[in-house]
C-alpha cells in the first residue's frame, strides 16, 4: 500500500476553493487539486433541509501531510464546520506516485 490520499472538501464558492487550494499548493502540502465550481448540495443543518450551491475540491497529497492540510483548511474556511474527508488511495500508477513523492520532498518531511 502506498501513502497517497485524496482530500475531499466543499467550499462556499469556487473562489474560496481556489484561494485555499493555492495556499496548500504554495506550501507543498498538496500536489494537485480538481475544483468542481458548481454543485447543488442538499444537507441537514439545524434540523432543516438546506439547499445551496457549493464548490467541491478534490486534492491529492501524502498521508503524512493530513494534519497540516486539515489545520490549514479549517483556519481559512468560511464554514463553521467544514467537511474534510481523507480517502486513502489503495493503488496508483508508478509515474503518478513518483510525481507526488518528488513534489512533496520525502527527505524534508522525515518519511
Amino acid at each position: 500500500m502506498n501513502n497517497l490520499v485524496l482530500v475531499y472538501t466543499t467550499f462556499s464558492n469556487a473562489k474560496e476553493a481556489k484561494t485555499v487550494s493555492e495556499e496548500l499548493l504554495n506550501e507543498k502540502l498538496i500536489v494537485c487539486v480538481n475544483i468542481f465550481p458548481e454543485v447543488n448540495s442538499l444537507y441537514l443543518w439545524e434540523g432543516k433541509i438546506n439547499n445551496s450551491c457549493e464548490a467541491i475540491a478534490i486534492m491529492k497529497s501524502r498521508s503524512n501531510q493530513i494534519d497540516k492540510i486539515v489545520e490549514k483548511i479549517e483556519a481559512m474556511h468560511s464554514y463553521d464546520q467544514p467537511a474534510i474527508v481523507i480517502i486513502p488511495i489503495e493503488k496508483t500508477n508508478k509515474s503518478f506516485t513518483n510525481w507526488v513523492n518528488n513534489v512533496i520532498d520525502v527527505s524534508s518531511i522525515g518519511v
